[in-house]
């Protein structure tokens, strides 16, 4: 296991139980339906992911002019994990997932070849739980395979840590 995974085992290990089932539900979802989500030149779109009930999980896609209701899109670090708050009272435990160069689609730095084609390396998951008073936040690593048919793909350490922690 790496550092990364070493961290998010740590964080998840130490909220309590119900909190940690709650939260491994939404990153378990993230998991396993961003890849459908993901596309090779858009990136990592903005996802709000959330409980909907005792059994389910749903991700909706959520639009930079939606966030911006939130604050300045170009301050987007300082108020991006308050974001998912309201669903979180809601509906127990919300996350706002984005990839690591959302900035980049914020701020459309252009042209061609500078670094707002730059792909992506990351997904940012900033979880929120109604009986939590710190958000922990995660970043998920993955890695691009395929060249005519690309798909996202997260490295090992991403399901084994979410395999660990629910043993735990």
């Amino acid at each position: 296991m790496n550092d990364d995974g070493a961290y998010m085992l740590r964080e998840l290990q130490s909220l309590d139980p119900t909190v940690r089932a709650d939260i491994l539900r939404v990153l378990d979802c993230v998991v396993r339906g961003l890849p459908a989500h993901w596309q090779r030149r858009k990136g990592v779109p903005q996802l709000m992911v959330f409980l909907d009930g005792p059994e389910n999980v749903r991700m909706e896609k959520i639009t930079l002019r939606e966030l911006s209701g939130h604050g300045y899109l170009d301050e987007f670090s300082r108020w991006a994990a308050s974001v998912p708050v309201s669903k979180a009272r809601e509906h127990g435990c919300a996350a706002l997932v984005h990839g690591n160069r959302i900035h980049a689609r914020i701020n459309r730095i252009g042209p061609i070849g500078s670094g707002w084609h730059s792909p992506d390396t990351f997904v940012c998951v900033r979880t929120v739980h109604r009986e939590l008073r710190m958000h922990p936040s995660f970043s998920l690593k993955f890695d691009v395979e395929g060249r005519f048919f690309p798909r996202l793909v997260f490295h090992d350490w991403v399901f084994d840590t979410i395999a660990r922690a629910r043993q735990s």
